[in-house]
């Protein structure tokens, strides 16, 4: 039977990973959807049009605190345990864990 630990590692691990990949992900919209801003603003758009493309790049932009808050959290969540269960330091899940933890510190920095 495989230590209960591992499982609990292999969740928080996948936590980390998905939030950095989050917080990424709404970094790049918020880029894509100013450069379609100033697109609409080059061709002339409607002022109605840009208004709303606004409104679309402002609630991207709410969306990032608040996906780097919670990276943050299961960071150091994530980053405590490992610290907690060192004898696990052979397993490929801790190497795995350590890789992603490397990984989110610089998305976390960005």
């Amino acid at each position: 039977m495989t230590d209960p630990r591992i499982r609990q590692l292999v969740i928080k691990t996948g936590v980390v990973k998905r939030l950095s990949k989050e917080k990424t992900v709404y970094e790049k919209e918020v880029n894509t959807e100013k450069a379609r801003l100033d697109k609409f603003k080059t061709d002339g758009a409607d002022d109605h049009v840009l208004r709303k493309q606004q409104e679309v790049i402002e609630e991207c932009e709410m969306m990032l605190p608040d996906s780097k808050r919670r990276l943050q959290k299961e960071f150091e969540v994530l980053q405590k345990y490992l610290e907690d269960e060192q004898d696990l330091k052979e397993t490929d899940a801790y190497l795995k864990a350590n890789e992603v933890l490397n990984d989110a510190k610089s998305v976390l920095a960005a």
